[in-house]
């Protein structure tokens, strides 16, 4: 198509330039000469383009080939890749399953292990717990009999203990009764000792009486007897006098011949008499 276009161009060119030059057979032939010269060059020149078009389009072609090898050389290495990563993928897949699976296998062994430390643990602990409540309970009744045998001990000490201890209290009533018994009877004893004694001094006191007063002019009297020794007793004897038939007297040797007179008399009666005065 491109060759049948340069030609019509060319016998287009070369028909002006004819027409131009006027009607000459020899430009006539030189023109056909040129024409199929130029139509030998264009058919050369044609036949090297085909050439190198062939050669050209056979480049494109390997070119093409060679970008098409690389793009499936390319599609496949990605197709391998592809492949290659989802192989990896399962593969990993895989692993991680299998290594879960290792993972729970283990935990499973180490929570069965567990259990089976804990059970034996639990065991070893239920028998020591067993064995304490044995000891316990045996420890305890030991303690209850010990205990009862205490207290079966401690009755017979306290029944002797009472037993002693009424028979001391029994004994002791009895040494008292008896010293009671002893001490009335001897302070009967002392008593009538006394009443005698008092009967006696009463009997002397009544003599003392009956033999001074006369000589003391009458001041010998009961009252002043009894007057005498209580406050020779509380030592007011000197701020009090005897009495006499003209009342108290106050004399400074008031006291005197009374005390002389007694002591002389009987000297049971001597008191200790010292005139301040």
């Amino acid at each position: 198509m491109t060759r049948k276009l340069i030609k019509y161009l060319l016998v287009l060119f070369l028909a002006t330039n004819v027409f131009a030059g006027g009607d000459d057979r020899e430009e006539q032939a030189n023109i056909e000469e040129e024409l199929a010269t130029f139509e030998a060059q264009l058919d050369a020149e044609l036949a090297a383009q085909e050439m190198m078009a062939e050669i050209l389009a056979e480049e494109a072609l390997a070119k093409s080939l060679a970008e098409f090898q690389a793009k499936l050389e390319a599609e496949k290495a990605a197709a391998a890749a592809s492949t290659a990563a989802y192989k990896k993928k399962l593969f990993d897949e895989a692993r991680a399953k299998r290594f879960a699976e290792h993972q729970a296998r283990l935990e499973q062994e180490a929570v069965e292990r567990e259990i089976a430390e804990f059970e034996a643990e639990w065991e070893a602990q239920q028998a020591k717990l067993a064995d304490a409540k044995f000891e316990a309970e045996w420890a305890a009744q030991q303690a209850k009999l010990e205990e009862e045998l205490f207290e079966a001990e401690w009755a017979a000490q306290q029944a002797k203990l009472e037993e002693e201890l009424f028979e001391a209290e029994w004994a002791a009533q009895q040494a008292k009764l008896e010293e009671e018994l002893f001490e009335a009877e001897w302070a009967a004893q002392q008593a009538i000792l006394a009443a005698e004694i008092a009967a006696a001094e009463a009997a002397a006191v009544v003599a003392a009486h009956e033999a001074c007063k006369h000589a003391l002019d009458l001041k010998l009297t009961a009252t002043n007897i009894a007057l005498f020794h209580s406050a020779l007793a509380d030592g007011t004897l000197f701020n009090i006098g005897p009495q006499i038939t003209s009342g108290t007297e106050f004399g400074a040797n008031r006291w005197d011949e009374y005390a002389e007179c007694v002591s002389n008399f009987n000297s049971k009666y001597s008191v200790v008499y010292v005139n301040p005065f």
